[in-house]
């Protein structure tokens, strides 16, 4: 049993004591559900609001030295300290080991993708996927997380723009060539969830 479908029976379990509907326990799933997030509470030096949430954009790590786990914290210190910004960029970072961690606060701008970082979230996968391959635990995770912000902020996964790759709005190979051939099965996923 894959782990959508054993969170699936697990949750309607659970609410199964509390509501008989099942349109009302659906819409209960969708509103509280919340897939496992590490909150890492980093600080930044200034903060906006995002006024809208239209897209979410894929990112990976790409640091050209090779395909190495990179966390929230590396990355915020890397764009604290290199590039001067107010924090890490993106709103969650995805680890080799599947783990999903928090960046940015959700409902904040992100500094990720020029000129759209007002209407999008910002994810960002471990590696280097121009020389390396996402692992299936990455992909995972990320097909949940994304399908979980489509839910969110009631998002057409299918509909162009939605989900789409860093270089689909900058001048960019990221998320890297690997990553990016991923999309569509991603999209797929998230109609279907």
């Amino acid at each position: 049993m894959d782990r959508r479908k054993f969170l699936k029976i697990m949750a309607m379990s659970a609410a199964s004591i509390f509501l008989h509907d099942e349109e009302v326990f659906a819409k209960y799933i969708l509103e509280t559900w919340e897939p496992p997030i590490r909150k890492l509470f980093l600080q930044f030096t200034e903060y906006e609001l995002r006024p809208s949430t239209e897209m979410i954009v894929i990112h990976h790590a790409g640091f050209p030295d090779g395909d190495k786990d990179s966390s929230a914290e590396d990355i915020h210190k890397f764009h604290q300290e290199v590039n001067g910004w107010a924090g890490i960029g993106y709103h969650y970072v995805i680890r080799k080991d599947g783990t999903i961690e928090q960046g940015r606060r959700p409902q904040m701008v992100g500094a990720h993708a020029l000129h759209h970082n007002k209407n999008s979230v910002g994810i960002c996968v471990a590696g280097n996927f121009e020389v390396a391959k996402p692992n299936h635990k990455q992909l995972d995770s990320l097909k949940l997380l994304t399908a979980w912000l489509c839910q969110r902020y009631k998002l057409n996964p299918m509909k162009d723009g939605v989900i789409v790759g860093h270089r689909n709005l900058n001048d960019t190979s990221c998320p890297g060539k690997n990553l990016y051939s991923k999309l569509g099965e991603i999209r797929r996923y998230c109609r279907d969830f």
